[in-house]
């Protein structure tokens, strides 16, 4: 230690990560409230982008060959209008939305995981037009939505530990 470093007192350190401890809540909310947010708006996004797509997603449904093609209109509207709703209601923190998307969420992991593997080169159909193009890999698909599960898990026991003290 030079003469210019002191070494801190006890006292000093038990505040210094008392006064982080009583900060941590804070942080966590705020956490836990950009997380809502962004799941709320990824599924807002993609559920919107396949509404008006309708068509384009029906296809993406039918190339992992798990839908008879008579539920593929039905499915393509109504799994985006799911998806649409149940992020309207998780950036408003309305009730079972979460629950909602983690199902939803649930699905697409095993269909993707499905997809893995059978080897199959498709697009996931997740979002854009674009991922058309690009060949977005199932993989990649796969593990952006593992991110998001993990996300949920969070905000699940975020919701629990927050009941538990009030």
């Amino acid at each position: 230690m030079t003469n210019t470093q002191t070494r801190k007192s006890p006292a000093a350190a038990v505040s210094e990560v008392s006064a982080w401890r009583r900060q941590l809540p804070s942080i966590l909310t705020a956490l836990s409230h950009l997380l809502r947010l962004s799941l709320a708006f990824i599924f807002i996004y993609a559920g919107l982008v396949k509404l008006l797509h309708p068509q384009v997603f029906a296809h993406a449904l039918a190339q992992f060959e798990l839908i008879p093609e008579g539920l593929l209109p039905l499915l393509a509207l109504g799994l985006p209008g799911v998806e649409l709703l149940a992020g309207l209601g998780l950036a408003f923190n309305l009730r079972f939305c979460l629950t909602a998307i983690l199902v939803m969420l649930t699905g697409f992991l095993m269909i993707l995981g499905y997809a893995i593997f059978k080897e199959l080169d498709i697009d996931c159909g997740c979002f854009t037009l674009d991922e058309l193009t690009e060949r977005t890999t199932v993989k990649t698909a796969f593990f952006r939505d593992l991110l998001m599960l993990a996300a949920i898990g969070f905000l699940f026991w975020w919701r629990r530990s927050r009941t538990k003290v009030l």
